[in-house]
């Protein structure tokens, strides 16, 4: 079967659409075997070719919210589509793509196995050699993908499957991005772990192949040192992590680790993504390189299978309950009334309806701004109501998070253009505001605009400076 085969209609075996059918199109469907927060995945057979397979499709409660010519069912396919094309031995294969009874249904490839997050949180440290090896699956694998036009967007240990003793799959390729668009549950349980998002996707940027690899070096630093980089109680003390402080050095978690792998973890996790890996390839190759420049003992590898199949225990409550928060419990009241006026230039007054709705169905703004666009018709005020969103929600007055230096508000970029002027020339206002839509955080902010001052002296007083200039942020 190919990536390019025509969407099929199946016959009416769904029954009740939403319930479990007994047949999708040619496949026999057995039973449940997972469920998340807004799909399900049911055991299934190719009786044709006798051949196991996971039938994933979308929850009762949101295929009721569907109506069959929705937009979204079109997406879910073209991201199947998508995924069909990642041949590859390290990612779940999808096979086909079924829309039955007004249901869509992807067929994918069943592998019994465990997940790497089960390994993580048994507390066990790989030996370096094995988790450079881990690695480098996930990055040949993510690397594969994006030579075809395919961000997963939500990687993370719980996608990676451990199917034998030294080898991973990760799957769900194509399906977190539909997940992404305006599939949350109704009642607010969010799509996605904030955990392993890169720092530009709580402002709205849209993801590329480097927040994959942001993700992919979260994981990294998870299995050096048994911890995730950015710890926090709630989601506004991660997002000020993200944006203000820099990831921990992995020494002083295990000091047996060297400075030349260190090096390679804060690169994968930099702030920026333009400072961090640019492709798979090369992180691999990076991260390769500083495993062979220290060899440490030689460890048999550990099993695997056996370790992703030990249940994973649960974090507390309380944190789990807290980072799930919705946009609504994020941003200001003020924040939500400007969107909702936006929206209502294309969509009139439901577009205040719209923004409440979306805030209490998404937990990250990439998410809500995604949702919010998908209403907009014509592709002209879809750019002009991301554009005015984006601006919104970068002023710092946006969120409720008292202390986050996230993003530039207008008062500090004037206040630092007139600080620049005598310095760097007329060109000042163009690069300042240049520079404030680029940058990843305040400390990127100013490290950006310092190296476009000619003078080191010059330089260093304007950095000295900074903290003068960021009370101007109110």
């Amino acid at each position: 079967m190919t990536a390019d085969k025509d969407l099929r209609t199946g016959g009416s075996q769904a029954g009740t659409r939403g319930t479990m059918p007994s047949r999708v199109g040619k496949y026999r469907v057995d039973h449940v075997i997972g469920r998340g927060a807004i799909g399900v995945v049911y055991k299934g057979y190719d009786e044709q070719i006798d051949r196991p397979l996971a039938i994933k499709t979308l929850r009762p409660e949101i295929l009721e919210n569907l109506s069959e010519n929705d937009e979204l069912l079109r997406r879910f396919a073209t991201e199947a589509r998508s995924a069909a094309r990642c041949l590859h031995p390290n990612i779940v294969t999808v096979f086909d793509f079924v829309e039955q009874d007004g249901a869509p249904y992807i067929i994918m490839e069943y592998v019994n196995a465990g997940t790497l997050e089960n390994v993580i949180r048994r507390g066990t440290l790989l030996p370096i050699r094995q988790v450079g090896e881990i690695m480098a699956q996930l990055l040949f694998a993510l690397g594969y993908a994006h030579s075809k036009g395919v961000i997963h967007r939500d990687v993370k240990p719980a996608n990676i499957l451990c199917p034998s003793a030294a080898s991973i799959k990760v799957s769900d390729f194509g399906v977190a991005h539909v997940e992404a668009l305006d599939l949350t549950r109704p009642g607010g349980i969010p799509i996605g772990t904030p955990n392993y998002m890169a720092p530009e996707r709580f402002l709205g940027r849209p993801a590329d192949i480097r927040a994959d690899l942001f993700s992919a070096g979260v994981i990294l630093f998870q299995m050096l040192t048994g911890a995730k980089p950015f710890i926090a109680a709630d989601l506004p003390e991660l997002m000020r992590k993200l944006m203000n402080d820099p990831p921990p050095s992995i020494i002083n978690y295990r000091p047996e680790l060297w400075p030349e792998i260190d090096t390679v973890v804060q690169k994968a996790l930099a702030r920026n993504p333009e400072d961090r890996y640019q492709t798979a390839d090369e992180f691999v190759v990076a991260l390769n390189a500083s495993i062979e420049m220290r060899p440490s003992a030689d460890l048999p590898p550990l099993d695997l299978t056996e370790l992703s199949h030990t249940p994973a225990k649960e974090p507390p409550a309380p944190v789990k309950e807290q980072l799930n928060q919705t946009m609504a419990e994020v941003l200001t009241p003020g924040a939500i009334d400007a969107l909702g006026r936006s929206l209502a230039h294309s969509l009139g007054p439901i577009g205040h309806l719209l923004v409440k709705q979306a805030s209490h169905e998404t937990m990250d703004v990439d998410t809500f701004l995604e949702w919010l666009v998908g209403k907009i018709t014509t592709e002209a005020e879809a750019a002009t109501f991301r554009k005015t969103a984006q601006q919104v929600l970068r002023d710092d007055k946006g969120f409720k998070i008292a202390q986050m230096e996230a993003v530039i508000s207008q008062t500090e970029i004037r206040a630092v253009t007139e600080v620049l002027l005598p310095l760097i020339g007329p060109v000042a206002p163009t690069l300042v505001a240049r520079q404030a839509e680029k940058a990843v955080g305040r400390d990127d902010f100013y490290r950006r605009l310092s190296d476009f001052i000619p003078s080191e002296r010059d330089r260093a007083s304007f950095l000295k400076i900074r903290g003068k200039l960021s009370e101007t942020k109110q």
